[in-house]
């Protein structure tokens, strides 16, 4: 099975990769008003931890258009962009859907639910809804063409939950993007969905704000030895008017190693809208049944048919 290595392949492959497999919390819904402010003076891992949970708490689903503006470097070394639209939508506690489409042309499918995430790509060939169960994450890494970034995307968009019983590191910092501007940094060291020792680093803005300007500047991925494996920088965000949520509006994601960045823009978000007979309809493959699919994990293809037949290659994993 060939490696997608088209500009919209790749590109939207990196973006399924960040965004398939959401680990999301369940949400409280008693909880109203705007967030608590950020400790001024005296910040420690617990108010913050609590600051982004109590936000993420009101954050039961995200419905929202999305413009995508992908930006790559492909393998000849030439500067690629690409721009797509479509849609986003996502909830607690682990079901995703993202279809995006090019001059009109469905580009890009990919989704979670509790049971299992996929992707199917137009640029792919063969044409396969690639999936698995998140419990084989680890065992479907290696066929994977992109590396996967679980709680990236989750957590720029203000849905991740933080253990409070964790133990993080918290530091004082500059901006990366502004050196002018003091920041707060607060690292937890865990263990990836695939199994990878990495560090989880969210930059806090050392000074309170107020929408359309983020508290939260950034989410960091890094390996055990530092290595930046992903970020999401945080350009906007909304104040939603009846839940009192922070949602991001603008978001920026890089992958420094793929040479790939997506900027995200969202408008027409909806928050809390999706209940459980809309959910079974967006977070399903069922639409997508008239494409055979490749189980990630085990490295079989199942046909329309519904014939299992052993797969002889496998997608090539681009690193």
């Amino acid at each position: 099975m060939r490696s997608t290595t088209t500009k919209a392949g790749l590109s939207l492959a990196l973006l399924a990769g960040a965004l398939a497999g959401c680990n999301h919390s369940p949400v409280i819904r008693d909880h109203k008003g705007p967030p608590p402010g950020q400790a001024q003076g005296k910040a420690d891992p617990a108010s913050l931890v609590n600051y982004m949970n109590l936000n993420a708490k009101r954050v039961q689903s995200v419905r929202a258009k999305v413009d995508i503006d992908a930006k790559m470097v492909d393998p000849k070394g030439s500067r690629q962009q690409i721009a797509l639209a479509g849609h986003m939508a996502c909830r607690a506690p682990n079901e995703l859907r993202l279809r995006a489409v090019s001059f009109g042309k469905p580009v890009v499918d990919l989704g979670s639910n509790k049971k299992e995430l996929w992707y199917w790509l137009s640029q792919a060939e063969p044409k396969y809804v690639y999936h698995c169960a998140h419990t084989d994450l680890p065992k479907a890494a290696a066929r994977m063409p992109f590396p996967f970034q679980p709680d990236m995307v989750l957590a720029a968009m203000s849905m991740a939950q933080y253990d409070p019983k964790a133990k993080y590191t918290l530091k004082e910092g500059k901006y990366f993007r502004n050196p002018q501007l003091a920041t707060l940094e607060l690292t937890q060291e865990m263990t990836s969905a695939t199994g990878q020792q990495i560090k989880r680093t969210t930059i806090f803005n050392r000074t309170a704000v107020r929408a359309p300007e983020p508290q939260v500047l950034a989410h960091v991925l890094s390996d055990s030895k530092d290595k930046l494996i992903c970020r999401a920088i945080v350009h906007k965000v909304t104040a939603d008017r009846d839940s009192g949520a922070i949602v991001p509006s603008k978001v920026t994601i890089e992958w420094p190693e793929q040479k790939v960045a997506l900027d995200l823009m969202l408008t027409g978000i909806e928050l809390n809208i999706i209940d459980d007979q809309l959910a079974g309809r967006l977070f399903s493959r069922a639409d997508l049944s008239q494409y055979d699919s490749y189980d990630l994990a085990k490295g079989l293809v199942t046909p329309t048919a519904g014939i299992r037949r052993a797969s002889g290659t496998a997608p090539v994993q681009q690193r």
